[in-house]
């Protein structure tokens, strides 16, 4: 992973957007970050492992990792990432999280979001997840790219498996450990060997001489079934001789039968045709007639009772006609002084809005009274409050001359609150410079208890740790040789002639080195190693314990050398505080006289509230009693208009009076008048709606009857027309019956009441002729065609058994080829399937070696392992090489 360029902003120190472009730095292959304790180097580390995996070493999630990397004076904090991975890939990782508004110390969870540059555009991707893109998981790289302040001890006391399982994923050696897919590819090649055996197990009795044997059998069967199958044709063509002439015999006797029923019935058809033709002469000449003469009959008689019920019905319409006109000649005298009751009902209608008005004008008088009274109170309640309101604002006016200036106390609070906190910043420097001196003191102690001389220590424990490191890399040269010695010396072992090496591939031996056993050897230069391992780290880790002593205590002295600078400028600040007070009548020391003034203050601004609260109240109160005041003055006045108007009303009504008179009435109540209004204008009601509704039924009565008496008059014309239609009909019947066959009008009828399916007739005469002149016809061509010919039973029902014994023998001969011939295929499927499966044994057997000579190679990997102390000593050069560059010394 190589950065690119990194954006912080509102992390730790950054409270500002700062962004840092590694790419110049890159150039020179080699970079460090400098600056003084707490300007933020360790941030900048801590921003990229935050950026890329969402952990820090110092913060986890339990420690309120947002809120305590946020700066206090961000709202929110934002990191962006640029860099290139292992693929030459480039792409963007975003962290922001944000403070919540309404609690400081709550901080939402950080959304994350990773883009991937392609044609110089950001892509954002769905998955956030980079281990799989830097191709490192969080812990590895903590140890191998950007190592934890105070960690690298635990990266040079990693185990063998750990540091193993470390390279493999840095250097992805995960490609030569094959031992697990060496194993599988084992197991897949073994069970496809036994699943092999398995099916070769069932090929066992399948040989080149039984399949041989079964299609020699065949040949021999195929011949008895095209002889079998020649004798069958011939019996099978005789049968079907015999068979034809057997069917001609019986369809011949058949005709016979059914001609001789035929000339049975011949005398019943004569007779139904003779029965035929006087049906349809007597349907033609008199059907028509007859029906007429039957539909004249009919209507006659309906017409005569439709007569006889108009009559009727004319004579209840003119009995109707002479009620309605009764009552009319009862009901005229009273329609005729309809007008005049018409206008007193009128009258009596005004005379009773006479009486509503009188009474209202002596409520709106009682209303009008009640209101001056009113207007009279209300009139006193607004001087009283005016008075009042003008006494209270008087006393406000006078306290808010007498109170302090609330400005100048502000001014003068403020002042005390920062002459406070620059006291309680100078103790808190002063316990900090203490704290300090005491904590370089104690440092000062342990490195004088720990190495004594210190230049001398670090002199002497170079030199020691140069020594142990070339030791340590020659035997670990010598043990790699002797491993690689004993690998081969094993592989030498496991050859065998004709296999091929699993080294080089060859398949001839001529000379095999055969080495001799090293084990104790191996194991004695792993115990060496050990301990010199050992040693070496305890030597490394003095020297750690001794510079980290070093810096804290350089750590401390430039503390301290800042702390005495912050106090200075602190005393600085305190002096130039003290002569900004500048208020006369006050104290800088002595803050009572500010007490007291702001407690005065606090009195009066009570005062002053409580008397405008109560200014408001009595202001308030005036409006309600001067809107009271309006409404009562507008509610007058509206009543003093209704009384002149319902006055102008009466008049008025008075006047219009035509027939009665209001003094007549004057002292009525109004319910006697609603009365006699009511009776009077209900009997007018009555007599014009009834004497209109029998005018109305009579003229109705009037114009039935006279349509009534138009009907009648129809209804006599159709009968006269009726009757000499059937007069004529009648004449026409003698005049047909003169001219045909039949002696009388009832014996046509009774021909014609038979009433024959003359269609179906006339077609089962003609079906019966065509069947009797087909069969005289079928009888004679069988009796021409079978004139020489004899058909005897005993001779078909041998010739049908001889058939059925030939088919029998023909269906055995069928199913025994068959047989034969599905076994021969098999055997031979079968035959060519064992050969397919004996070479694929052959290639499993000989893949099954090679495999096994691989396992032991990759077992328990070694080979991986091995791999991996390679990759790891290049590593420890290069690292070498770089430090020697930071320290500017030559690599030797």
């Amino acid at each position: 992973m190589i950065p690119l360029k990194l954006i912080l902003e509102g992390i730790y120190s950054y409270q500002d957007r700062q962004t840092i472009d590694f790419t110049a730095l890159l150039e020179a292959g080699l970079f460090g970050i400098f600056g003084a304790v707490g300007s933020g180097k360790s941030s900048i580390l801590e921003a990229i492992t935050y950026a890329l995996y969402g952990e820090t070493e110092r913060l986890n999630a339990r420690d309120k990792r947002g809120y305590n990397m946020m700066n206090l004076k961000s709202n929110k904090s934002y990191i962006e990432l640029d860099f290139v991975n292992f693929e030459g890939r480039t792409f963007r990782v975003t962290r922001e999280f944000k403070r919540n508004s309404k609690n400081f110390d709550d901080v939402k969870s950080p959304t994350v979001v990773l883009y991937e540059k392609l044609n110089d555009t950001w892509v954002p991707l769905e998955s956030s997840n980079t281990q799989r893109i830097i191709g490192l998981s969080y812990e590895n790289f903590k140890r191998t790219i950007i190592i934890p302040q105070g960690q690298f001890k635990e990266f040079i006391e990693l185990g063998a498996r750990e540091r193993t399982d470390m390279m493999k994923e840095i250097f992805q050696l995960h490609r030569f450990d094959l031992q697990d897919k060496v194993s599988t590819l084992y197991k897949k090649n073994q069970s496809e060997l036994d699943h092999l055996n398995g099916q070769l197990s069932g090929f066992e009795e399948i040989t080149s001489d039984l399949v041989s044997a079964t299609s020699a059998k065949l040949q021999v069967e195929l011949q008895s079934f095209a002889s079998i199958e020649s004798s069958h044709k011939l019996q099978h063509e005789k049968f079907m001789h015999l068979q034809k002439l057997k069917a001609d015999f019986l369809e011949l006797n058949q005709i016979k039968l059914r001609y001789e029923e035929l000339l049975e019935q011949k005398g019943p058809k004569e007779s139904l045709r003779l029965q035929l033709s006087q049906f349809e002469e007597a349907q033609a000449k008199f059907l028509h007639s007859l029906r007429s003469k039957e539909k004249l009959d009919l209507d006659k008689g309906s017409t005569q009772r439709k007569l006889a019920n108009a009559e009727v019905k004319k004579a209840e319409i003119q009995q109707l006609i002479q009620q309605h006109q009764s009552r009319i000649n009862v009901l005229k005298p009273k329609y005729e002084l309809l007008p005049q009751r018409r206008i007193q009902e009128l009258d009596l209608e005004l005379i009773k809005q006479l009486i509503t008005f009188s009474k209202e004008i002596k409520g709106l008088q009682d209303r009008a009274e009640k209101g001056r009274h009113f207007v009279s109170e209300a009139k006193k309640q607004q001087t009283h409050y005016k008075a009042k309101i003008q006494g209270t604002e008087s006393e406000i006016l006078n306290l808010k001359r007498a109170k302090p200036s609330p400005h100048e106390l502000m001014e003068l609070g403020q002042w005390y609150t920062r002459q406070q906190g620059i006291q309680q910043q100078e103790n808190d420097l002063n316990r900090q410079l203490v704290d300090l001196e005491n904590n370089a003191s104690d440092i000062r102690q342990e490195l004088q208890n720990f190495s004594g001389n210190l230049e001398e220590f670090q002199s002497t424990h170079a030199h020691v740790v140069q020594e142990l490191e070339q030791k340590l890399n020659k035997l670990q040269d010598e043990k790699a040789h002797l491993l690689l010695q004993q690998r081969l010396t094993q592989y030498a072992k496991n050859l065998k002639e004709g296999s091929p090496c699993p080294l080089c591939g060859a398949i001839e031996h001529p000379m095999v080195n055969h080495g001799q056993d090293i084990s104790l050897e191996i194991l004695a230069h792993e115990k060496l190693m050990t301990d010199t391992t050992e040693l070496l780290k305890l030597k490394q880790n003095q020297k750690f314990q001794v510079e980290k002593l070093v810096l804290r205590l350089q750590s401390l002295t430039d503390q301290k050398h800042e702390l005495n600078t912050k106090i200075q400028l602190h005393q600085s600040i305190k002096t130039a505080h003290i002569n900004e007070f500048v208020w006369t009548g006050y104290s800088s020391t002595d803050e009572s006289i500010y007490a007291s003034k702001k407690q005065e203050l606090s009195k009066i601004d009570t005062l002053i509230q409580a008397l405008e609260n109560q200014l408001a109240n009595d202001q308030t109160a005036l409006a309600s009693v001067e809107e009271n005041l309006e409404k009562y003055n507008k509610a007058l006045g509206q009543f003093e208009r209704d009384e002149v108007s319902k006055e102008a009303q009466i008049n008025q009504n008075i006047g219009n009076l035509k027939l009665l008179s209001w003094f007549d009435y004057q002292s009525k109540d109004a319910q006697t008048v609603e009365e006699e209004y009511n009776a009077i204008k209900t009997s007018n009601v009555t007599v014009e709606k009834e004497f209109v509704s029998i005018n109305d039924k009579l003229s109705e009565l009037k114009s039935q009857f006279a349509g009534q008496n138009s009907v009648v008059n129809a209804i006599l014309e159709r009968l006269q027309t009726i009757e000499i239609e059937i007069l004529e009909v009648d004449n026409t019947l003698q005049q047909h019956l003169l001219a045909s066959p039949f002696n009388a009008i009832e014996e046509v009828k009774q021909i014609l009441a038979q009433n024959l399916p003359v269609q179906q007739i006339r077609l089962e005469l003609e079906q019966f002729q065509i069947d009797f002149e087909s069969v005289k016809a079928q009888i004679a061509q069988l009796e021409h065609k079978l004139v020489d010919q004899v058909y005897e039973e005993t001779i078909f029902i041998e010739q049908e058994k001889a058939l059925k014994e030939s088919a029998q023998q023909l269906k055995e001969s069928t199913e025994n080829v068959a047989k034969l011939r599905q076994e021969l295929n098999q055997l031979m499927i079968s035959y060519d399937k064992k050969e397919i499966l004996l070479q694929q044994q052959m290639k499993l057997n000989l893949r099954n070696e090679n495999l096994k000579q691989l396992f032991n190679l990759f077992k328990g990997a070694g080979f991986v392992q091995y791999v991996s102390s390679i990759y790891l000593r290049q590593l420890c050069d290069h690292a070498n090489i770089r430090f020697h560059r930071m320290t500017r010394k030559l690599p030797t």
